[in-house]
């Protein structure tokens, strides 16, 4: 959904998940779909004439509410055998694929020291490709928090890449980063062309809302629920929820519920930015909706729909899956116009699609602000118009 739209096509695809390719099959048809693990995936199975291979490896082993095994890890160590796959199909071809990249939590960057990080790129590094590290956060184009690492290998020919990274902090460089760049200067990097990204996404929590379940009554908390909740909050969040009271019209929020000192409590974020999507697996992984209407606050569990909208995917959801089946796909998804995004101006020059960093975004955000008068469908925009 991200690169097609600028010039990519996808010859070949791999998961292990047979719920997820329900969704992939719907959308793509099965026929370039291995279901299956990447162990098990043969060089032979991948199409000829490759330019980008793409992986988004399980972050269970390097994210803070993971086990911190690292890279090695039995989930995240799938990395392993892809870049295996990288270096084999490479072999076979005489020369690498254009572009490579990868996407994991923002914990690999510290994962044993910067280690695991270190070693992924070095791998990369004897496969011929000089990487760029960034980090790219959902919330720059869509009202999601989700910082995430992207890997960037470019062959070490390129003339896009520089040849040194140039060590200066930014958004998409943060201090983690640059402190890694210095102390592996052994490494084969460099600095890809790619700018700032957008400091705030074009819509807010509203354009994502899926109004057909919002107006049913059997998907709010009891209103009971709802007050003992409110009354257990830390008062810092109880504030969060009478700030949004004191606004003229109904206002919208995300809670996350998180064991507290033993006890489950409601967590509001005040800054119109949906919490992180997490796959709906243990009591704290829900996300939840709130609406503050003046004396009125109402809490129901996020749906599919809207976890889809949080990550741009603005297609139709696929009939007949039951709804946690949804939630679990887009959780475990990345962010459709962040990732396009990025592709075209990383990776632009290789299909004649980069844009320039001074591209005006204030027409495009006006164009989707005019859609949110039809209260449905609002971002149908947003995966186009990525940049």
């Amino acid at each position: 959904m991200a690169i097609e739209p600028i010039g990519w096509r996808c010859r070949f695809a791999n998961d292990i998940s047979r719920e997820k390719a329900d969704f992939y099959g719907h959308w793509f048809g099965l026929d370039d779909l291995a279901i299956k693990d990447i162990r098990d995936v043969r060089v032979e199975e991948i199409p000829a004439g490759i330019e980008l291979f793409t992986a988004s490896f399980p972050c269970i082993d390097l994210s803070l509410a993971g086990n911190r095994s690292g890279i090695n890890g039995r989930h995240s160590g799938a990395v392993w055998p892809f870049l295996d796959l990288l270096a084999a199909y490479s072999k076979r071809a005489g020369s690498p694929p254009k572009a490579v990249l990868l996407e994991n939590v923002i914990g690999l960057i510290a994962s044993n020291g910067g280690q695991d990080l270190a070693a992924v790129i070095a791998a990369l590094n004897q496969i011929s490709y000089r990487c760029d590290v960034v980090v790219v956060d959902a919330k720059s184009f869509l009202p999601q928090s989700r910082p995430r690492v992207f890997v960037i290998g470019l062959q070490d020919a390129d003339p896009t890449m520089s040849r040194h990274p140039a060590g200066e902090e930014s958004r998409l460089r943060p201090a983690s980063l640059i402190k890694f760049f210095q102390e592996n200067r052994g490494l084969t990097l460099g600095e890809s062309a790619v700018p700032q990204p957008p400091r705030r996404p074009l819509v807010g929590l509203e354009s994502v809302v899926d109004w057909s379940s919002h107006a049913r009554s059997d998907v709010w908390w009891p209103s009971e629920k709802v007050d003992k909740l409110v009354s257990e909050m830390n008062p810092i969040h109880r504030e969060r929820l009478k700030s949004l009271a004191r606004a003229q019209s109904p206002r919208f929020a995300t809670m996350y519920r998180r064991v507290r000192r033993g006890r489950s409590v409601g967590e509001v974020r005040a800054d119109g930015i949906a919490g992180c999507l997490r796959t709906p697996v243990g009591g704290s992984s829900v996300q939840f909706l709130v609406e503050v209407d003046g004396e009125r606050t109402r809490i129901r569990p996020m749906t599919a729909i809207e976890y889809g909208r949080l990550q741009g995917v603005t297609r139709e959801i696929p009939g007949g899956l039951r709804e946690r089946q949804g939630m679990h796909a887009f959780g475990d998804a990345v962010c459709v116009p962040a990732v396009g995004w990025l592709v075209r101006h990383a990776f632009g020059h290789l299909t004649g699609t980069g844009k320039s960093q001074k591209e005006p975004v204030r027409p495009l955000r006006d164009r989707l602000f005019e859609g949110r008068k039809r209260r449905s469908g609002v971002g149908a925009e947003v995966t186009i118009l990525a940049d």
